[in-house]
């Protein structure tokens, strides 16, 4: 058994170097990166080379007893095997004794050279906090830990790339102003790939900050190819690529992406719900309620996705089952009984109609007390009709570099405002004149 501690510092696997400060393993014939997680998974089974390795240990060490499902680790292990050119029916490198577990059939050889650098150990804990599932607190933990790690070695590529990712998940789930992160990923991502151009992290940032804030869109698109191809495992990178696509009317081409996107991370539930998006976008309503219905029975309690499927059905005119999403999402949000008995009562009287603006006077209320809710309330006013309020509304979220307008040239709740001259000069304004 070796020692973490000494694998950490990188070691060498037969004719590949094994770097995981920055995710990196190299052979003459190339470099490669691995993601936080497979990176995990590679150094737990070197540290016990030579020894067989039950399924469920190597689950309770590197998923730490979270469910995991068997697909998510042919998955991993398959990626492992790709990176290494190795053959699961002659093995080199990973061996699967079925019914017994795991193998790794090389001695790994740990460099010689100096201890893990106080930089290095805080880009791993930063990685490590980056393959949660993303939420407000693990962002905010990954930015401390490469930003300490960026003081600490101002040079270091890994960090720059790692902090760059960490803002564009940020922008991604509003956890930030675009107009405030984007120009931020753009310095570390454009930093970071000085000085290493294969790191598929600042690839992808660059990718973000082409497509959103200089709406450079061949620029954004040559960034994106590089992003996944440097890091085809990488969930995020073909979500975000799914969504560039789409808003450029390629939605064949996006949808196969946000699939892929899926299928790198099928507990992802960012890659599930934007897959909703995709297929809404192209108008694939029956696909849309389909993967929707997948993603609740992964997790009943989501709110966006209830209250998503409000706008698909408000525009098939399937008004009872508008209503009955919209108190779903009411439910998930855990919003009292008798509010949703007051509902059940506009509804009696008013229909969806009476719904929407319900809901559009209460989102408006609440913004007046500071309270942001731009993407529903913009939705709103669009399908009630009133296109002033919701061109004063996208007015603001350009300005702030709101990553939600990528959507305006393609989702159908914006059909309403097409014959508007505002609506062109817009598009114009964030660079989508080409997809009109």
């Amino acid at each position: 058994m070796i020692e973490r501690q000494k694998l950490l510092r990188g070691f060498r696997l037969s004719e590949w170097v094994i770097r995981p400060d920055d995710g990196s393993v190299t052979s003459p014939t190339g470099t490669h990166r691995l993601e936080p997680q497979l990176m995990e998974l590679l150094v737990f089974l070197c540290s016990r080379a030579g020894e067989v390795i039950p399924k469920q240990e190597v689950l309770e060490t590197v998923w730490g007893g979270r469910f995991v499902s068997d697909e998510t680790v042919k998955g991993c292990f398959y990626q492992l095997r790709k990176t290494l050119g190795d053959d699961p029916r002659e093995p080199r490198f990973i061996e699967t004794l079925p019914k017994r577990g795991y193998r790794i059939l090389v001695q790994p050889e740990p460099l010689s050279g100096t201890p893990v650098s106080e930089a290095q150990e805080l880009c791993l804990k930063g990685r490590a906090a980056l393959s949660e599932q993303p939420s407000e607190a693990s962002l905010k933990q990954a930015r401390l830990y490469f930003e300490r790690a960026i003081q600490a070695e101002p040079e270091n590529a890994a960090a720059l790339a790692g902090l760059a990712r960490t803002y564009v998940l940020m922008v991604s789930l509003g956890l930030g102003r675009a107009a405030e992160f984007l120009p931020r990923a753009k310095v570390a991502a454009s930093r970071a790939h000085e000085l290493d151009p294969h790191l598929a992290d600042a690839h992808l940032a660059l990718a973000v900050v082409r497509f959103l804030h200089d709406h450079d869109f061949a620029s954004a698109e040559r960034a994106f190819h590089l992003a996944v191809q440097q890091q085809p495992s990488d969930s995020l990178a073909h979500t975000w690529y799914a969504q560039f696509l789409a808003s450029q009317n390629r939605h064949a081409e996006a949808i196969a992406e946000a699939r892929q996107a899926v299928e790198a991370d099928p507990l992802s539930l960012t890659a599930r719900r934007e897959l909703l998006n995709i297929l809404f976008a192209a108008r694939r309503y029956d696909e849309t309620i389909a993967e929707a219905h997948q993603l609740l029975d992964i997790n009943p309690s989501f709110p966006d996705v209830h209250l998503g499927m409000v706008w698909v059905h408000v525009l098939r005119h399937q008004d009872r089952q508008a209503f009955e999403a919209f108190t779903a999402g009411l439910k998930a949000m855990g919003v009292a009984a008798p509010l949703i008995q007051q509902a059940q009562e506009v509804f009696a009287t008013g229909g969806m109609p009476g719904i929407l603006r319900a809901w559009l006077g209460l989102l408006e209320q609440n913004a007046a007390m500071g309270q942001k809710n731009q993407v529903d309330l913009i939705i709103l006013h669009s399908l009630l009709g009133d296109r002033d309020r919701c061109f004063q509304l996208l007015e603001l979220a350009a300005q702030e570099q709101h990553p939600y307008l990528f959507w305006l040239p393609v989702l159908p709740v914006f059909d309403n405002l097409r014959s508007d001259p505002r609506y062109s000069r817009l598009l114009a304004q964030l660079g989508f004149l080409s997809v009109t």
